[in-house]
């Protein structure tokens, strides 16, 4: 039975297929494998690996049983093992998995650490907000009421905001509720768009095409060298990309090598996705035979890329988001100082 619900992040799948390549390059049989490593799971892991224990007593194979898990393991990763089984090559592509998710493992850390300035920038700012709206404003809203002074258009909707804020706090809270369950739903539902998208904004292209290109390099090595036929390799990268330029570029591919053309063939047409040096690579390697070791050469290329593009990313935010909250702490004081000023201005000396 197809198991829909059940997940495995990198993590888990890091630890999965590093104790199962562990057990066999110790010489334990696959089926004794998965036993010993049962009963010590724990969460998703153990699902899967139950799963996978009654599967092998039936006869299935390991790929057969993972497809079970579509939610857990990539169509790259299940079409691997049931190849690696069929030529009997199971250990050494267990250790190839091993080594491509470490890879997307600490590349995904690198990219949350580098989220992690901003998210705590703009956490602190919304509590310096919510103190104001709470404390401050509605004390500097009666000063200013009772001086029955006109006040701009900012500072009466601050004063406003800070009044339903207060008088209306439950509305506010379920607001904020229903605003992150719906936040939720829409990432869950709609990942591969929104991370479209976000790759498609200006200052992540360059990053969103490396990894896209490191994705597609690295799953179409570890196909080959599995034994598939480039044409189910090039099938099976397509899903493993994000943005449409580079599924163009696959399809291309695909559509050369059904032809009986060479994979390369109109690359060097694709310039502003397939850069020249990887056109003449793929030239070159179909000529002498060495594509899988030129797939391996390019996915190391383009996962270093992909690191400097999001270290020179990284370097970025710091200095925009100090910008970007001066800005709006500006805003916030020229709403409150206006007012005062504009008291200040209607003062007249004594006689005058």
């Amino acid at each position: 039975m197809v198991q829909t619900k059940v997940r495995l992040s990198g993590k888990e799948q890091l630890a999965f297929f590093t104790d199962l390549s562990t057990m066999l390059t110790a010489g334990i049989p696959l089926l004794e494998a998965v036993e010993l490593l049962e009963p010590d799971a724990k969460g998703n892991i153990k699902k899967v690996l139950t799963e996978i224990h009654k599967s092998l007593n039936n006869g299935d194979t390991l790929g057969t049983a993972m497809a079970r898990f579509p939610r857990a393991f990539e169509p790259v990763t299940i079409n691997l093992m049931k190849a690696a089984e069929m030529g009997g090559t199971l250990e050494d592509t267990l250790k190839d998995i091993v080594i491509a998710i470490k890879k997307r493992v600490a590349f995904g850390n690198s990219l949350r650490l580098a989220m992690i300035y901003p998210a705590f920038v703009m956490g602190i700012f919304s509590f310096i907000v919510i103190m104001l709206l709470t404390f401050v404003i509605p004390r500097i809203g009666k000063v200013f009421t009772s001086m029955h002074v006109k006040l701009p258009l900012a500072t009466r909707t601050l004063i406003a905001s800070s009044n339903f804020f207060i008088h209306r706090w439950p509305f506010v809270l379920g607001g904020i509720v229903l605003l992150i369950v719906i936040i939720s739903i829409i990432v869950k539902t709609q990942k591969r768009a929104i991370i479209r998208m976000l790759l498609g904004m200006p200052g992540l292209k360059h990053l969103g095409l490396n990894i896209d290109l490191a994705q597609m390099t690295r799953s179409m090595t570890l196909l080959l060298k599995a034994g598939l036929p480039i044409d189910e390799t090039l099938e099976l990268t397509k899903p493993t990309v994000q943005k449409k330029q580079v599924l163009a570029v696959i399809e291309r591919m695909s559509h050369n090598v059904a032809a009986g053309k060479p994979l390369a063939a109109g690359l060097r047409n694709a310039k502003d996705v397939i850069p020249p040096m990887m056109a003449r690579s793929l030239e070159t390697a179909e000529t002498s035979g060495t594509l899988e070791t030129t797939m391996a050469n390019l996915a190391e290329h383009f996962d270093s890329e992909a690191s400097e593009s999001l270290k020179a990313i990284s370097g970025l935010i710091e200095p925009l988001m100090v910008v970007l909250v001066g800005l709006m702490v500006g805003a916030l004081m020229i709403t409150v100082i206006a007012p005062v000023y504009t008291v200040i201005t209607q003062i007249r000396p004594a006689g005058s």
